[in-house]
This record gives structure tokens, sequence and C-alpha cells, in this order.
């Protein structure tokens, strides 16, 4: 993936050139909520520097586009390329998320917390109470916790409680529930598996009949 700085407008809104101001200015409100001053993904998964760096491209992006006779002259300057994809990576790979933060695993030292002393019967989802119970166990508070993964405490404590509205989306929340499971050494892949399924579930909005 290449750094936001040497991205085009395009692809930092996720957007093609072809975009209708519609699309673009939905594109920016996409990327304003996730990544702006204050998102949780600009502080769980970025440094400050990227931050300051992303946010000010992604209004850069939405001055630039949104003005006809700007986006214009802006096009005339980009060379001829192939059209983003559909579906494009995020502006941050997902796959960096354990690097970003930093995840510091327990010593070796650490006891372990197997699965199937905290975790759900066979079939059951894993939820944030059961998540609550595993670091409970390991005798960790969640400040502990938050220090060995680098997670926010108030990611961790929103994770815990299940209050799905102020987690990021499933690409990076999968990456920080692995983090924090691998951290009190549960099946990092069940749980984020089971976590996300469960989180995605509650989001999904109700079809009236």
């Amino acid at each position: 993936m290449k750094p936001v700085s040497d991205q085009t407008l395009y692809e930092v809104l996720e957007v093609p050139r072809s975009a209708t101001p519609h699309e673009v200015r939905r594109a920016y409100e996409r990327a304003r909520a996730l990544f702006g001053p204050g998102s949780l993904a600009s502080y769980t998964l970025l440094d400050p520097e990227e931050a300051e760096s992303l946010s000010h491209r992604i209004e850069e992006a939405r001055s630039i586009l949104l003005d006809p006779q700007a986006r214009a002259a802006y096009d005339e300057r980009l060379p001829e390329a192939r059209e983003p994809a559909a579906h494009p990576a995020p502006p941050i790979d997902a796959a960096r998320i354990s690097a970003a933060a930093d995840v510091r695993r327990p010593p070796a030292s650490a006891p372990a917390v197997p699965a199937t002393a905290v975790g759900p019967p066979d079939g059951s989802p894993w939820t944030g109470g059961l998540i609550r119970q595993a670091r409970e166990a390991t005798g960790l508070s969640v400040l502990d916790l938050s220090d060995r993964t680098k997670v926010q405490r108030s990611c961790i404590e929103s994770i815990e409680a299940e209050r799905f509205d102020q987690l990021p989306p499933a690409v990076y929340l999968r990456g920080i529930v692995l983090s924090i499971a691998d951290a009190l050494r549960l099946d990092g892949q069940a749980v984020a598996r089971s976590y996300v399924e469960r989180a995605a579930a509650a989001r999904a909005p109700t079809r009236s009949r």
C-alpha cells in the first residue's frame, strides 16, 4: 500500500476518477468519520504524524474534488492510470493493525488461560462479557490489558460492554479483538471471528416487515 502522501486524491477517498460529486461527498464523510480527528481508528491504528497527514489529505480531496474547476485542473495533472477497484483496500492496510498497535504478547512465564476455562460452550458466541471474564481470570485490569496491547482503554471497555456503535468497522475490529484475545492466551482467531460476527449482526439495520 502506497503512503498516503503518494496516493491520488481519488485513492485517498477510495473513489474512481469518474465519481460524481455526490459520491465524492459521501466518500469524504465516510473517510472523515473513520479517520478524522478524534476517531477510534486515528488513535488506535495511526501514530500522530500519520493521523495528521491522512486528515490533511482527506480535507484536500474534499476541497479539490468538489470544486469543478479545481478538479478539472487536478485531473489534467494526473497521469493516465487504471481506475481503482470497486472495493479498494482502506488507506491503512488492515494487515498493519497488529504492528500499528505494537502488540506485546505476555511473557512466556505468564500463566496460560485455556479458552475452555472461560470460553463459551461449543457453538456459542464469544461475547463482550466472556472476554471480560477471560481478562479477570488472568488477574489483569483494563489498564493492564491496554498497556500490553496498546489498544485504548476506552476501546477495550466498549468491546467488553458491547457498545458496538462506538467500535470501528469489522476490518479493524477484528485485528483489535485478535490482539486482545492473544494477550489473554485465548484462541485469537476463534474469538475475533465470533465477536466480529456478533457485532455485525447487532449493527445490521432492522428491516420492517
